[in-house]
Protein backbone atom coordinates (compact mmCIF):
# COMPACT_ATOMS: atom_id res chain seq x y z
CA UNK A 1 0.00 0.00 0.00
CA UNK A 2 1.08 3.57 -0.63
CA UNK A 3 0.34 6.86 0.72
CA UNK A 4 -0.19 10.61 -1.24
CA UNK A 5 -0.02 13.60 -0.16
CA UNK A 6 -0.71 16.31 -1.82
CA UNK A 7 0.00 20.36 -1.52
CA UNK A 8 -2.48 21.93 -3.83
CA UNK A 9 -2.02 25.82 -5.30
CA UNK A 10 -3.89 27.68 -7.70
CA UNK A 11 -0.74 26.75 -10.06
CA UNK A 12 1.16 23.98 -9.32
CA UNK A 13 0.76 21.10 -7.14
CA UNK A 14 3.62 19.50 -5.02
CA UNK A 15 3.14 15.81 -4.11
CA UNK A 16 4.74 13.05 -2.13
CA UNK A 17 4.30 9.22 -2.18
CA UNK A 18 5.33 7.16 0.52
CA UNK A 19 5.14 3.30 0.91
CA UNK A 20 3.96 1.17 4.31
CA UNK A 21 7.64 1.65 5.99
CA UNK A 22 7.69 5.65 5.05
CA UNK A 23 10.14 5.75 2.39
CA UNK A 24 9.53 8.46 0.34
CA UNK A 25 8.81 6.69 -2.91
CA UNK A 26 8.23 10.07 -5.28
CA UNK A 27 7.93 13.21 -4.91
CA UNK A 28 7.77 15.88 -7.50
CA UNK A 29 5.83 19.91 -8.40
CA UNK A 30 3.84 19.67 -11.47
CA UNK A 31 1.46 21.85 -13.10
CA UNK A 32 -2.05 22.17 -11.67
CA UNK A 33 -4.04 20.01 -14.29
CA UNK A 34 -5.63 16.36 -15.28
CA UNK A 35 -2.80 15.61 -17.18
CA UNK A 36 -0.01 15.93 -14.68
CA UNK A 37 -1.72 14.17 -11.98
CA UNK A 38 -2.05 11.58 -14.11
CA UNK A 39 1.09 11.70 -15.55
CA UNK A 40 2.83 12.01 -11.62
CA UNK A 41 0.14 8.87 -10.46
CA UNK A 42 1.53 6.59 -13.51
CA UNK A 43 1.77 2.90 -12.84
CA UNK A 44 0.04 2.77 -9.32
CA UNK A 45 -3.07 1.42 -9.59
CA UNK A 46 -6.16 2.87 -7.77
CA UNK A 47 -6.46 -0.21 -5.03
CA UNK A 48 -2.71 0.11 -3.95
CA UNK A 49 -3.00 4.09 -3.02
CA UNK A 50 -4.63 6.27 -0.55
CA UNK A 51 -4.36 10.64 -1.37
CA UNK A 52 -5.27 13.27 1.17
CA UNK A 53 -5.24 16.45 -0.13
CA UNK A 54 -6.18 19.71 2.15
CA UNK A 55 -8.91 21.53 2.61
CA UNK A 56 -7.98 24.46 1.07
CA UNK A 57 -10.48 27.05 -1.08
CA UNK A 58 -9.84 24.81 -4.48
CA UNK A 59 -9.76 21.39 -3.42
CA UNK A 60 -12.96 20.54 -5.30
CA UNK A 61 -11.42 20.45 -8.53
CA UNK A 62 -8.20 18.55 -7.35
CA UNK A 63 -11.02 16.07 -5.64
CA UNK A 64 -12.83 15.64 -8.58
CA UNK A 65 -10.27 14.93 -11.09
CA UNK A 66 -8.81 12.17 -8.75
CA UNK A 67 -12.42 10.92 -8.26
CA UNK A 68 -13.01 10.51 -12.01
CA UNK A 69 -9.49 8.93 -11.86
CA UNK A 70 -10.72 6.08 -9.36
CA UNK A 71 -8.46 7.04 -6.73
CA UNK A 72 -9.30 7.06 -2.70
CA UNK A 73 -9.04 10.57 -1.40
CA UNK A 74 -9.44 12.37 1.58
CA UNK A 75 -9.78 15.68 2.80
CA UNK A 76 -7.41 16.86 5.70
CA UNK A 77 -8.16 19.81 8.69
CA UNK A 78 -5.56 22.51 6.99
CA UNK A 79 -5.06 23.94 10.79
CA UNK A 80 -4.49 20.89 12.69
CA UNK A 81 -1.87 20.00 9.77
CA UNK A 82 0.03 22.55 9.71
CA UNK A 83 0.04 22.68 13.92
CA UNK A 84 1.55 18.72 13.84
CA UNK A 85 4.12 20.63 11.30
CA UNK A 86 5.21 23.00 13.71
CA UNK A 87 6.89 26.16 11.93
CA UNK A 88 8.21 24.00 9.19
CA UNK A 89 6.26 25.48 6.19
CA UNK A 90 6.86 24.43 2.96
CA UNK A 91 5.23 22.90 -0.37
CA UNK A 92 7.70 19.91 -0.24
CA UNK A 93 6.94 19.32 3.64
CA UNK A 94 3.18 19.80 3.86
CA UNK A 95 2.76 17.24 0.84
CA UNK A 96 5.58 14.97 2.76
CA UNK A 97 3.19 15.26 6.46
CA UNK A 98 0.12 14.80 4.89
CA UNK A 99 1.64 11.47 2.99
CA UNK A 100 2.97 10.05 6.30
CA UNK A 101 -0.07 11.29 8.63
CA UNK A 102 -2.66 9.10 6.05
CA UNK A 103 0.24 6.20 6.18
CA UNK A 104 -0.38 6.16 9.93
CA UNK A 105 -3.70 7.03 10.17
CA UNK A 106 -3.63 9.73 12.19
CA UNK A 107 -4.38 12.25 9.42
CA UNK A 108 -7.51 15.07 11.00
CA UNK A 109 -9.72 14.22 8.18
CA UNK A 110 -12.46 16.72 7.38
CA UNK A 111 -16.31 15.40 6.22
CA UNK A 112 -16.29 15.41 2.33
CA UNK A 113 -20.14 16.01 1.11
CA UNK A 114 -21.79 14.73 -1.96
CA UNK A 115 -22.16 16.56 -4.68
CA UNK A 116 -25.83 17.38 -4.28
CA UNK A 117 -25.21 18.97 -0.83
CA UNK A 118 -22.10 20.68 -2.45
CA UNK A 119 -24.61 22.02 -4.87
CA UNK A 120 -26.36 23.31 -2.08
CA UNK A 121 -24.00 24.63 -0.54
CA UNK A 122 -23.17 26.77 -3.80
CA UNK A 123 -26.58 28.12 -4.23
CA UNK A 124 -27.09 29.51 -0.52
CA UNK A 125 -23.78 30.95 -0.41
CA UNK A 126 -24.01 32.24 -3.53
CA UNK A 127 -27.30 34.14 -2.26
CA UNK A 128 -25.95 35.03 0.62
CA UNK A 129 -23.26 36.95 -0.83
CA UNK A 130 -25.03 38.22 -3.24
CA UNK A 131 -27.18 39.81 -0.36
CA UNK A 132 -23.75 40.98 1.67
CA UNK A 133 -22.53 42.83 -1.80
CA UNK A 134 -26.02 44.89 -1.95
CA UNK A 135 -25.92 45.80 1.48
CA UNK A 136 -22.68 47.06 0.90
CA UNK A 137 -23.31 49.21 -2.40
CA UNK A 138 -26.22 50.30 0.30
CA UNK A 139 -24.08 51.83 2.62
CA UNK A 140 -21.77 53.33 0.25
CA UNK A 141 -24.68 55.38 -1.14
CA UNK A 142 -25.51 56.42 1.91
CA UNK A 143 -22.35 57.28 2.47
CA UNK A 144 -22.22 59.15 -0.17
CA UNK A 145 -25.49 60.95 0.53
CA UNK A 146 -24.25 62.10 3.69
CA UNK A 147 -20.89 63.15 2.35
CA UNK A 148 -22.93 65.89 -0.45
CA UNK A 149 -25.12 66.70 2.84
CA UNK A 150 -28.56 65.12 1.75
CA UNK A 151 -30.82 64.12 4.11
CA UNK A 152 -32.64 60.84 2.74
CA UNK A 153 -35.30 58.69 4.31
CA UNK A 154 -36.59 55.77 2.46
CA UNK A 155 -35.01 55.57 -0.98
CA UNK A 156 -34.72 52.02 -1.48
CA UNK A 157 -37.69 52.28 -4.37
CA UNK A 158 -37.93 52.58 -7.62
CA UNK A 159 -39.13 56.21 -7.74
CA UNK A 160 -36.64 57.68 -4.89
CA UNK A 161 -33.92 55.97 -6.57
CA UNK A 162 -34.44 57.40 -9.90
CA UNK A 163 -34.51 61.02 -8.58
CA UNK A 164 -31.45 60.66 -6.84
CA UNK A 165 -29.77 59.09 -10.52
CA UNK A 166 -31.39 62.32 -12.03
CA UNK A 167 -30.12 64.73 -9.69
CA UNK A 168 -26.75 63.92 -9.16
CA UNK A 169 -24.66 61.58 -11.95
CA UNK A 170 -21.88 60.49 -10.08
CA UNK A 171 -24.18 58.45 -7.54
CA UNK A 172 -25.79 57.15 -10.47
CA UNK A 173 -23.73 54.36 -11.64
CA UNK A 174 -23.52 53.05 -7.73
CA UNK A 175 -27.77 53.21 -8.02
CA UNK A 176 -26.76 50.91 -11.14
CA UNK A 177 -25.43 48.40 -9.18
CA UNK A 178 -27.70 47.98 -6.92
CA UNK A 179 -30.54 47.21 -9.26
CA UNK A 180 -28.16 44.54 -11.02
CA UNK A 181 -27.43 42.80 -7.17
CA UNK A 182 -30.91 43.28 -6.68
CA UNK A 183 -32.55 41.57 -9.65
CA UNK A 184 -29.35 38.94 -9.45
CA UNK A 185 -31.11 38.23 -5.70
CA UNK A 186 -34.47 37.55 -7.16
CA UNK A 187 -33.15 35.10 -9.97
CA UNK A 188 -31.31 32.90 -7.46
CA UNK A 189 -34.21 33.19 -5.01
CA UNK A 190 -36.64 31.65 -7.50
CA UNK A 191 -34.07 28.59 -7.92
CA UNK A 192 -34.01 28.22 -3.96
CA UNK A 193 -37.82 28.44 -3.61
CA UNK A 194 -38.11 25.80 -6.56
CA UNK A 195 -35.17 23.48 -4.84
CA UNK A 196 -37.14 24.17 -0.94
CA UNK A 197 -40.24 23.07 -2.53
CA UNK A 198 -39.60 19.71 -3.69
CA UNK A 199 -36.86 18.56 -0.58
CA UNK A 200 -38.43 16.68 1.96
CA UNK A 201 -35.86 17.93 4.51
CA UNK A 202 -36.56 21.29 3.57
CA UNK A 203 -40.27 21.29 4.40
CA UNK A 204 -39.28 19.62 7.99
CA UNK A 205 -37.32 22.46 8.72
CA UNK A 206 -40.18 25.10 7.31
CA UNK A 207 -42.28 23.50 9.55
CA UNK A 208 -40.53 25.27 12.63
CA UNK A 209 -41.35 29.00 13.16
CA UNK A 210 -38.46 31.54 12.04
CA UNK A 211 -37.44 29.01 9.15
CA UNK A 212 -38.47 29.57 5.39
CA UNK A 213 -37.05 28.73 2.19
CA UNK A 214 -33.40 29.98 2.21
CA UNK A 215 -32.53 29.25 5.88
CA UNK A 216 -33.83 25.89 5.26
CA UNK A 217 -31.42 24.95 2.38
CA UNK A 218 -28.16 26.71 4.02
CA UNK A 219 -29.29 24.56 7.39
CA UNK A 220 -29.18 21.05 5.14
CA UNK A 221 -26.49 22.55 3.04
CA UNK A 222 -24.28 22.93 6.04
CA UNK A 223 -25.11 20.01 8.59
CA UNK A 224 -24.88 17.48 5.64
CA UNK A 225 -25.83 14.35 6.49
CA UNK A 226 -27.26 14.32 9.98
CA UNK A 227 -25.91 10.69 10.97
CA UNK A 228 -22.42 12.00 11.19
CA UNK A 229 -23.90 13.57 14.21
CA UNK A 230 -24.28 11.30 17.43
CA UNK A 231 -26.23 13.62 19.69
CA UNK A 232 -27.55 17.55 19.51
CA UNK A 233 -24.55 18.53 21.57
CA UNK A 234 -22.09 17.26 18.44
CA UNK A 235 -24.14 19.29 16.23
CA UNK A 236 -24.19 22.54 18.89
CA UNK A 237 -20.33 22.16 18.71
CA UNK A 238 -19.53 22.18 15.03
CA UNK A 239 -22.10 25.13 14.53
CA UNK A 240 -19.45 27.09 17.44
CA UNK A 241 -22.63 27.85 19.73
CA UNK A 242 -20.41 26.16 22.35
CA UNK A 243 -17.37 27.40 24.26
CA UNK A 244 -14.36 25.13 23.82
CA UNK A 245 -12.63 24.01 27.40
CA UNK A 246 -8.63 24.17 28.13
CA UNK A 247 -8.28 21.89 30.54
CA UNK A 248 -4.92 21.03 32.39
CA UNK A 249 -4.97 19.80 36.13
CA UNK A 250 -6.54 21.97 38.05
CA UNK A 251 -6.69 24.58 35.53
CA UNK A 252 -9.83 24.92 33.56
CA UNK A 253 -11.55 28.09 31.56
CA UNK A 254 -13.04 28.70 28.09
CA UNK A 255 -11.86 28.98 24.91
CA UNK A 256 -12.90 30.28 21.98
CA UNK A 257 -13.35 27.59 18.93
CA UNK A 258 -12.86 28.82 15.66
CA UNK A 259 -12.70 25.39 14.34
CA UNK A 260 -16.73 25.70 13.39
CA UNK A 261 -19.00 26.18 10.30
CA UNK A 262 -19.21 29.48 10.10
CA UNK A 263 -21.84 29.74 7.77
CA UNK A 264 -24.31 27.63 10.20
CA UNK A 265 -23.38 29.63 13.04
CA UNK A 266 -24.48 32.68 11.05
CA UNK A 267 -27.78 31.20 9.83
CA UNK A 268 -29.39 29.42 12.74
CA UNK A 269 -28.38 33.17 14.99
CA UNK A 270 -30.48 34.56 12.51
CA UNK A 271 -33.08 32.51 12.06
CA UNK A 272 -33.24 32.43 16.55
CA UNK A 273 -33.84 36.00 16.15
CA UNK A 274 -37.15 35.65 14.07
CA UNK A 275 -37.75 32.67 15.93
CA UNK A 276 -38.41 34.74 19.53
CA UNK A 277 -41.04 36.51 17.67
CA UNK A 278 -42.78 34.24 15.89
CA UNK A 279 -43.09 30.81 18.33
CA UNK A 280 -44.11 31.42 22.01
CA UNK A 281 -41.60 28.30 23.43
CA UNK A 282 -38.51 30.44 21.91
CA UNK A 283 -40.28 33.60 22.97
CA UNK A 284 -40.54 32.72 26.75
CA UNK A 285 -37.03 30.88 26.89
CA UNK A 286 -35.55 33.91 25.16
CA UNK A 287 -36.57 36.33 27.85
CA UNK A 288 -36.16 33.95 30.68
CA UNK A 289 -32.27 33.69 29.86
CA UNK A 290 -32.28 37.44 29.09
CA UNK A 291 -33.28 38.57 32.93
CA UNK A 292 -30.38 36.75 33.88
CA UNK A 293 -27.38 37.25 31.29
CA UNK A 294 -28.39 39.83 28.41
CA UNK A 295 -29.43 39.78 25.18
CA UNK A 296 -26.76 38.23 23.24
CA UNK A 297 -26.11 35.24 25.97
CA UNK A 298 -29.96 34.63 25.39
CA UNK A 299 -30.14 35.21 21.53
CA UNK A 300 -27.44 32.27 21.81
CA UNK A 301 -29.40 29.89 23.85
CA UNK A 302 -32.19 29.89 21.41
CA UNK A 303 -29.97 29.20 18.79
CA UNK A 304 -28.54 25.72 20.89
CA UNK A 305 -32.22 24.98 21.65
CA UNK A 306 -33.44 25.22 17.60
CA UNK A 307 -30.00 23.52 16.63
CA UNK A 308 -30.99 20.67 19.13
CA UNK A 309 -34.86 20.22 17.84
CA UNK A 310 -33.46 20.12 14.42
CA UNK A 311 -31.21 17.51 15.11
CA UNK A 312 -34.26 15.56 16.46
CA UNK A 313 -36.22 16.48 13.41
CA UNK A 314 -33.96 15.85 11.19
CA UNK A 315 -32.68 12.53 12.87
CA UNK A 316 -36.80 11.00 13.20
CA UNK A 317 -37.73 12.73 10.11
CA UNK A 318 -40.41 14.72 12.22
CA UNK A 319 -41.66 18.45 11.99
CA UNK A 320 -41.96 20.78 14.32
CA UNK A 321 -43.79 20.54 17.19
CA UNK A 322 -44.37 23.05 20.00
CA UNK A 323 -44.94 21.00 23.25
Amino acid sequence: MKYCGMDVHKESITACIMDKEGNVVRQHTFPYNKESIKAFLFGISNAEIEIAIEACGIWRGVYKVLKELGYKVKLANPNKTHNIACRKKTDRVDSRILADLLRTNYLPEVYIPDEEILRLRDITRHKSNLTRLRVEIQAKIKGYLLRKGVKYGKIWNEKALSKLAEDDPDIKNLINVYWSLKEEEKEVMKRIRKIAANTREANLLMSMPGIGEFSSLMILAEIGDIRRFESPKQLISYAGLCPGIYRSGNTERNVRNNAVNKWLKWIIYECSGRATMLDSRFREYYYKIKQRKGFKVARRAVARKMLTIIWYMLTNEETYRNN
